[in-house]
């Protein structure tokens, strides 16, 4: 049975780890950026992982962010490929045609909450899809997904499956815009910081997006309802990779405590992270007078008969494609989650 360790305990040990060889040279590493500073990926995440690190080190790695992207979102593996930066975080969907192992977590109804989900996910990369290096030579750090996604609309409440007929709405790409098709609805596929841009000039009516974007992306004026789904209408996966290089510069005396705060601890970090904003930003939804739906039984019936292909489809392709057994991996997260649950 999983235990949940403390930060204050990992990092306690981390430290006698971190102390115990002789002092070395300050490790700096460069984190390329690009979802707004402000955003809980950073906030939430990101920022306080990187305060551990520096903590369990005695300040002797510290890693530190780009003022601005120095590529698009998409592009972020190739940061990594070409020695531009130390660590990447990406989002597998936005490069659909390369990443294929990460679709079993973009399909409907795969998560419970944020953290539980995320911890599954990093046992279902160890024991399934690590030894198929969709990375390539890349060291994965953490691979965690959001709370359950949802929708949110300028004005058009959407209860029933019949809602999402011609709702002209943005998607991240792959799974997500293809759970959007499914359903009848117009997709803009575009990656999520620009949904602001999206829905202030009226590009979009509406967006799919987990609660957390009501507050992160400043959303508050221009989405009236939040319609949730239990389990996920969609959901994203994330990725955070580090050089080869950049981790042998690592002095050797710090690296175990290094690698105590990666794996299965940025991941879950990484799904709390996005629990916390989503429960925060929902009441703030409630308290902003807007509208917060949950699908009821019958909605969540149709949109699983409907999308249910999506399922098939990715176990076909991964083992086509990468020779992996799909549904061993859908029983094997379905177990861990709910073995997460009942603790």
């Amino acid at each position: 049975m999983f235990q949940r360790t403390t930060l204050k305990t990992l990092l306690s040990g981390a430290a006698l780890i971190a102390f115990g060889g002789a002092a070395a040279a300050e490790t700096v590493l460069t984190f390329n950026w690009w979802v707004p500073p402000t955003h809980l990926t950073r906030t939430e995440i990101m920022n306080p992982w990187a305060d551990a690190v520096a903590e369990a080190t005695g300040g002797e790695v510290r890693i530190e962010f780009t003022a601005t992207s120095l590529a698009p979102p998409p592009r972020q593996q190739e940061l990594i490929d070409d020695g531009v930066v130390d660590l990447v975080m990406g989002v597998h969907g936005y490069t659909p045609d390369r990443f294929v192992n990460a679709g079993v977590m973009e399909l409907p109804f795969m998560t419970t909450n944020g953290e539980d989900t995320s911890i599954a996910y990093w046992r279902a990369y160890q024991e399934f899809f690590a030894a198929s290096q969709e990375h390539g030579d890349a060291r994965v750090l953490a691979y965690f997904v959001h709370s359950p996604g949802g929708l949110m609309t300028r004005e058009r409440i959407v209860d029933s499956i019949d809602d999402f007929e011609n709702l002209l709405t943005r998607g991240g790409g792959g799974t997500q815009d293809r759970v959007l098709e499914m359903l009848g609805a117009s997709v803009v596929s575009s990656s999520a910081p620009t949904t602001y841009e999206l829905l202030s000039n009226g590009v979009v009516d509406a967006t799919l997006m987990t609660p957390d974007g009501y507050t992160s992306f400043n959303l508050k004026d221009l989405v009236q309802t939040q319609t949730l789904v239990p389990g996920g209408l969609y959901n994203s996966s994330f990725f955070v990779l580090m050089s080869a290089d950049a981790y042998d510069r690592i002095p050797e005396e710090h690296r175990a405590a290094f690698d105590a705060l990666t794996g299965e601890y940025l991941s879950a970090l990484g799904g709390r992270g996005f629990d916390t904003v989503s429960n925060s930003a929902l009441d703030q939804m409630i308290a902003d007078g807007r509208t917060v739906i949950t699908a009821d039984d019958a909605m969540v019936a149709a949109l699983q008969e409907r999308l249910a292909p999506l399922e098939g489809q990715w176990i076909e392709r991964v083992q086509a494609e990468r020779g992996i057994d799909g549904r061993a991996v859908i029983d094997f997260l379905r177990a861990q989650m709910s073995d997460l649950a009942a603790q």
